[in-house]
Parts: structure tokens; sequence; C-alpha cells
């Protein structure tokens, strides 16, 4: 297709200026059934007014959790997000900072990093927290490498497939050229197994990873697998739900205090911060005192100035930009200061009450909502285990895209299909239920659910609707 520039002369210096002679010299290289041979199919401009009301109808034709009532998890869940939250992260001093390598003109930032670390410490029971990393999935790798370099030639990493998919994809992606070796243990009853763990732990397993609750929602037997582990002198590496510890037990604690994970990681975009189409979120990481040499990114400590006022600094900086070069424990460089300072505001907000009441809402709501669900005669439960806040459910119909799609038709987003990282469970959907869903959305999922058995879904919605 032709290009036009301002003037032929503008074309001709810009042809000249990189050595060719014709802009189709310049797109030889592109192979013929790859070009476009025709201008784009592009509508007339649009004023700003019409622009906006255009965009505006194309954003309704997607289903989102403002739109619908959201039962999706696997790893990002639609929790309640007070109002504060976004009002102080989005002041200027946070919302536009960048990185605190001037502690003189940082303090702000540093007390704030450091609060989250605080309460990070205190809500996983150890010694020592980072000011943050990526996300879930990349903080469990950094504890994988934490763990491979302290385990003193040890290559073996003991993963169990109830941990999340996109987890272990991460990690064997950070180990496909070094020296560590995954070994995958299968839990086909949804949670890891003493025996099959005790047979899969040698003296070359550096760690082993424990996910509370799991993928599939089941809360892991975490106090005697500790054990196992470190009998077989492994480290272990906690993967947990920071709601859930509104219930359960902190990673720090698991077997006894002072013998439990040694470093406990998470996805944190559950405190504070919304679904946001994926991304950005939150990594979570902390350890134990002895391993804090080992920790990747940034840790801000609390000292005081030469007047002796309080003041903050960072600390331990084991990074590539800065002292350590090669010996970096990660190229790791940055952390998601923002969603920290959210993480930060949302738990000082709620408090240990209130993490313990918005734990025990999922639990209920969730028992509830699975109980409706089976005793429509469609699904079933796949795992005896105890759950949380997510569960698994096998359809009798074998037809979980319809149901699915009839969520979708009804205002749902009823769950997420599980085929896609596990075959022998393409029957199956992981469904989630936050303390946001209403006792109104559980009946009125279950009520579709009963009647789409009958194919009588909208009658049953209109009726629920009209009540």
């Amino acid at each position: 297709m032709p290009f036009t520039y301002n003037t032929p002369e503008d074309e001709a210096a810009m042809l000249a200026a990189i050595g060719v002679g014709s802009i189709e010299e310049l797109l030889e290289q592109v192979p013929a059934d790859f070009r476009l041979d025709r201008p784009l199919r592009l509508p007339a401009a649009l004023g700003e007014m019409e622009l906006d009301a255009h965009t505006r109808r194309l954003a309704t034709r997607n289903a989102s959790p403002t739109s619908h009532a959201c039962f999706l998890g696997g790893g990002a869940y639609d929790h309640f997000v007070p109002a504060v939250v976004d009002a102080i992260a989005s002041r200027g001093e946070f919302y536009t900072s960048y990185t605190p390598y001037q502690a003189e003109v940082a303090q702000g930032n540093l007390q704030a990093m450091f609060e989250y670390q605080s309460l990070v410490t205190r809500l996983t029971g150890l010694d020592v927290s980072n000011s943050s990393l990526y996300d879930g999935a990349t903080a469990a790798a950094e504890a994988v490498l934490m763990a491979l370099a302290a385990s003193k030639g040890r290559t073996e990493v003991v993963l169990p497939d109830s941990l999340h998919p996109e987890y272990r994809q991460t990690i064997a992606t950070y180990l496909s050229n070094l020296p560590g070796q995954v070994v995958t243990l299968t839990t086909p009853h949804g949670v890891i197994e003493a025996e099959a763990l005790r047979a899969s732990v040698n003296e070359q397993t550096a760690c082993v990873v424990i996910p509370q609750p799991n993928f599939f929602g089941c809360i892991e037997e975490a106090d005697e697998l500790t054990r196992i582990a470190h009998e077989a002198g492994a480290l272990v590496i906690a993967a947990y739900d920071p709601i859930s510890l509104g219930v359960l037990k902190r990673p720090g604690d698991w077997s006894g205090e002072g013998a439990g994970a040694d470093i406990a990681v998470a996805e944190g975009q559950s405190l504070g911060s919304p679904l946001q189409y994926g991304g950005p979120y939150l990594g979570m990481l902390a350890c134990r005192e002895s391993l804090v040499r080992r920790i990747p990114g940034r840790i801000v400590g609390q000292t005081t100035d030469r007047r002796g006022n309080r003041c903050f600094v960072l600390t331990l900086q084991t990074r590539e930009q800065h002292i350590r070069r090669d010996k970096a424990t990660s190229n790791v460089c940055s952390n998601q200061g923002l969603l920290a300072l959210r993480a930060t505001v949302y738990l000082a907000l709620l408090g240990p009450t209130g993490l313990r009441e918005t734990a025990h809402l999922c639990l209920q709501k969730s028992h509830y909502l699975a109980e409706q669900l089976c005793q429509s005669g469609r699904f079933e439960k796949v795992f005896a285990a105890p759950t949380f806040k997510e569960f698994v459910l096998r359809d009798r119909q074998a037809d979980v895209a319809g149901f699915i799609n009839d969520g979708l038709e009804h205002g749902f987003l009823a769950g997420i299909p599980l085929g896609r990282w596990y075959p022998e469970l393409a029957d199956c959907v992981l469904i989630s239920v936050t303390e946001k869903r209403t006792r109104e959305e559980l009946d009125r999922l279950a009520a579709i659910v009963s009647s789409t058995r009958h194919g009588d879904a909208i009658a049953a919605h209109s009726a629920l609707q009209t009540a």
C-alpha cells in the first residue's frame, strides 16, 4: 500500500538517511503474503463525545466483576477493597514516586515499606520480609533459588501438582539453565500424601513447596508435611493465601513454633488490590533470619540519624546494581511499592479481627455454595479434603463450558475450567467464593444450575428476580 509523508522531499530524505532507494526496497525482507495490499478498513473519524460513547458501548460487551458476580479464583480474587485504600494509594507522594535510592528525600516511601515488612512478618510468623516482589509466581521462584543457594549442593526441588500450575511453570523457567531439578509430586486425592512426600525427599532435596490452601482450594496437612521435609534436611517453602491466615495457622508456626516453614511466599493481590485484568500484582516473601543474607530484592531497615531521630534506610542491598554485582542474590531490581502500600493500608485497616471475620465469611459462604450446587444433582465434590474459599466440582453432565456460558448469560463469572492444566479434570470446575458474594447471589447461581438440568434456566432466573 502507498505511504504518505508531508512532502516527497521528506520521504526522499528519510530513505537516503537509512540507505535505501525506495519504500519497496525497505520492505523487501517482509514476505509478500504478510503485506497488506489495501488501505486499512477504518471508520471515519469521530468527535470526542461520539468516540467516548462508542468506547463505552464496546466496554459494556465485556463481562467483568463490575458487571457480573465473580466466582473466579485460581490465585486472583474479587475481595472487597475499602475506599481508604484507594484514597491513600492515589496520593501524589506515593502514586508518582519512583524508587528510594536517596534515603534523605524518600523517608515517606521507606517508612511505608518498613511498615509493610513489619505487617508481613506478623502475618506469616517469620523473622524478616523484603519490601515486595513482582507477583506470587516470581516470589515462589525466588524462594526456590534461595533454598538451592542455602542447601550447599542439594539440587532437587519437590513441587506438588496441587501447587498453582503457573507457579510451577515459572519455577521451571527459572531453573531451566541452573543446576536445579524439579521433582513433581502427584496429588490424586487433591492434597499431598505424607507417605508420597516421604518417598520423594532424600539427601538431594533442597526444598519442598507446600501450598496452603492449594490450587484446588484444599487444606494441606502442613504440620506433618513440614516435619517430613525437615527430617530429610530440606527447607520448607509455604505458598499461602494471605486471607486464609485469618483462620489457618501461620506458616512460621507449622509443626510447632520455631520449626515451621523456612520461607513463605504469596500473591498479595487479595490484600487491597482489584483484579485489574491480571496485574500488576504483588509478590510477598518472608523468611527466617538465618536466610536473610540470601533474600532477594530490597529490605528497609530502621535506624537513627545523627540527631537521634528515627529514620529509615535501604539495608542488606545484595543486588546486582549495588555492591554485590555478579554475586547478587537475584536480578530483581525493583519492587511493587504501590501495591505493597495498598496491602499495608488494607492490613492496618482490617487488623487481626477484620482479617479473621473476612476469612470466616469466605469459609462459610464457599461451603454453603458447594453444598447447594451438589444438591442440584448436577455436581459432585471431587476431593474429600477440607477447603477454605475454593473448591473443585465435577460436572456429571461433562459440560463445564455450558455451565460457564449459562452463568455468563445470567450475570455470573461462574468458575474456572480445570482441563486447561489438568486433562484428567476436564469435566471439573474451580469455584471461589469471597466475602463479597451475597446469599442472594449464591442461591441464584444454585437455582440456575438446578433449572438447567431441566432446560428452564431463564424461568428460574426470572422467578428469583421477581421474588
